[in-house]
């Protein structure tokens, strides 16, 4: 396997892949906490904000939350592989990774709601977009301090 050397530290990156997996399950459960609570002041039940995310579209809350966090963890590989590019083009890319995770969470919110919202119906499209916009920011910013975190 092809090895990164950073700050006397080796790593594979098979490595880099499963430390964004695991770097995307805090993120986006992080995110789904503060879409479930900021739902409330819209009047929408934590529980229901949730069961926006099943992919079955029956409102589950808990297949929700799993999805959500399915989907969370593979953007967090996709981060981890970005970030591993970053850092061969400039090893101090990583430095500020916490900013490049917010970037990367308002990209994905872009991604969101100018192509995914518009090619298929979705029910978290009935979620504010100021509220999907802060959770995205907030996903990328503790995807970004993991990711920092565990290098």
């Amino acid at each position: 396997m092809e090895k990164l050397y950073t700050a006397g530290k080796e790593e594979e990156m098979g490595e880099t892949a499963v430390n964004g997996l695991i770097a995307g399950l805090p993120a986006g459960l992080v995110m789904a906490i503060s879409l479930a609570l900021t739902g409330i002041s819209t009047g929408t039940q934590p529980l229901v904000t949730l069961g926006y995310f099943d992919p079955r579209r029956a409102g589950g809350w808990l297949s929700g939350l799993l999805g959500h966090l399915a989907v969370a963890a593979i953007y967090g590989l996709i981060f981890a592989l970005l970030m591993r590019v970053g850092e061969r083009i400039r090893p101090s890319f990583s430095r500020v990774s916490w900013l490049w995770g917010m970037v990367y969470g308002l990209v994905l919110y872009g991604l969101a709601v100018g192509i995914v919202f518009r090619a298929a119906p979705s029910p978290v499209a009935q979620i504010a977009g100021w509220q999907l916009a802060a959770a995205h920011l907030l996903y990328g910013l503790v995807l970004g301090i993991w990711q920092q975190k565990n290098r």
